[in-house]
């Protein structure tokens, strides 16, 4: 046979070598005419910014003079051999959440960001070392103290805003924990149950979407008494501000918390928890009682006595007609015969029935509902559940400096963003006009010249927010137009 008189394999082994070296020089021409069709790339542009209208914040930051504020505020000893003040360092911290880079690893995107450089007139920012630093210095005394510094910020926003009859809505959040942080407990945790959390105490401004106070705790203790709350909110609360009354979760529902309300002249309407004594009261309302509003809900009234309190309330009752089951219902709800399927609620007030009726109590409560959508934003928007230090004051002062950013943002949305913005989310003031790639370039030596990409709606924007930010700082009304 032919393949007998053949050597060993050695045809076959200089074949492959020939394949193979043709294999490659058709790589290498292949290679050759994708790269000669690519763009050429230069590392030259000293310019370029990825956050092309962060000069409008920085603008706004000055107008309201928050390193100045907050050098008078914060007093830390820090040593005599520090670079960059403790003001410095906060206003870079705040700088980097109102972009977008919450994790300290990602604060080197602004500091290195050339059209960043020039908007500051710096060419050198702090480390995220040294802003870790920063907070390992920090104490309870200086917990307080930056509560009192967003508690100026807001005082100043008050001024802009004049006086106000305001409500709070006070709820709590959780924070999962992925380490071994210190007070991290065992707590209500939905997501990773079983895992340490701390929980987020919060109450907001309803009328504003204002954060007057945020606070950390470890994630088993109970957030169910009220007076703490309530003093901070009186004493961080601005001054022309007068406080009317209060949005309660369920999770402060209890006789002892309406008495500290009722002690303090405020009116309430507070989330009610479906007790046995009160599913009673429920199922004892005639149907004639039911009041249809449309929705599928009816809402009645009644002023009862729970089996455990000691006085008579006016309770607000809410059902709603199911059309499906639900699964992994969190809000307690009661059951009826499986031809009805209603869902009930209940409020608790002290509000006189001739003030405000059932119906329009329970469209004011619904409104409470707004402070799930601001609790999504500042952990969202701005990481205030993300707890990566070891330290709890570390973690807790890391949370009071991202609820700097987020009043900071919320002022300068209301004041200077046309009307389709001032309600928006920070993640969509970020991809519609914050966040915008741009060159910022020098004309003349002096003033600062922006080149963006030319978008008619960014052109609008950015126009409409020239001539508030003249109106702002004219100290003249901001209602959005």
């Amino acid at each position: 046979m032919v393949l007998q008189n053949n050597p060993k394999c050695q045809g076959f082994h200089r074949l492959a070598e020939a394949d193979n070296e043709d294999l490659k020089n058709e790589v290498k021409k292949s290679y050759k005419k994708l790269k000669s069709s690519l763009p050429e790339f230069a590392f030259d542009n000293e310019t370029v910014t990825a956050y092309g209208n962060f000069a409008f914040i920085e603008e706004f930051k000055r107008y309201i003079n928050f390193q100045k504020e907050t050098a008078q505020t914060l007093n830390l000893d820090r040593g005599h051999n520090t670079v960059y003040s403790t003001e410095v360092i906060i206003d870079f911290m705040v700088d980097n959440h109102i972009v977008g880079n919450h994790r300290f690893y990602h604060y080197e995107k602004l500091a290195e960001d050339p059209g960043h450089e020039r908007i500051k007139d710096k060419d050198q920012f702090p480390h995220e070392s040294t802003c870790r630093k920063l907070l390992g210095h920090m104490d309870q005394e200086n917990i307080d103290e930056l509560k009192e510094l967003n508690s100026k910020i807001l005082n100043k926003k008050a001024g802009h805003d004049g006086s106000l009859n305001v409500w709070l809505s006070i709820d709590d959040t959780v924070s999962e924990l992925f380490g071994d942080q210190e007070k991290g407990a065992l707590g209500y945790n939905p997501k990773r149950t079983g895992d340490k959390s701390y929980k987020l105490p919060v109450t907001f401004i309803d009328d504003n979407n204002d954060l007057l106070d945020l606070s950390l705790k470890p994630g088993s203790e109970k957030c169910d008494d009220l007076d703490e709350y309530l003093k901070k909110a009186l004493d961080y609360l601005p001054e022309n501000y007068n406080i009317k009354g209060v949005l309660v979760d369920r999770n402060y529902f209890s006789e002892d918390n309406c008495k500290r309300l009722e002690k303090r002249s405020l009116f309430y309407l507070m989330k009610a928890k479906i007790y046995p004594s009160l599913k009673r009261k429920v199922h004892a309302i005639p149907e004639e009682d039911w009041e249809y509003i449309g929705g599928n809900f009816w809402v009645s009234e009644k002023v009862c006595r729970l089996d455990s309190w000691d006085e008579k309330r006016r309770f607000i009752f809410i059902r709603k007609e199911e059309t499906k089951d639900k699964e992994n219902q969190a809000q307690q709800y009661l059951a009826e015969d499986m031809k009805t399927h209603f869902e009930y609620q209940a409020i608790v007030t002290n509000i006189p029935g001739k003030m405000l009726s059932a119906e329009a109590c329970m469209q004011k409560y619904n409104q409470r509902a707004t402070v799930e959508n601001r609790i999504e934003e500042i952990k969202n928007g701005f990481a205030v559940d993300q707890n990566s230090q070891l330290q709890f004051f570390k973690n807790y002062a890391d949370i009071l400096i991202k609820a700097l950013a987020y009043n900071i943002f919320n002022w300068f949305k209301q004041a200077l963003l046309p009307h389709e913005l001032a309600k928006a989310s920070i993640r969509t003031v970020r991809r519609l006009f914050l966040n915008v790639p741009g060159n910022v370039v020098k004309r003349g030596g002096r003033k600062l010249t922006i080149n963006l990409p030319d978008i008619k709606r960014l052109k609008n924007i950015i126009n409409r927010v020239k001539d508030r930010l003249y109106m702002f700082a004219l100290r003249r009304t901001y209602t959005p137009t």
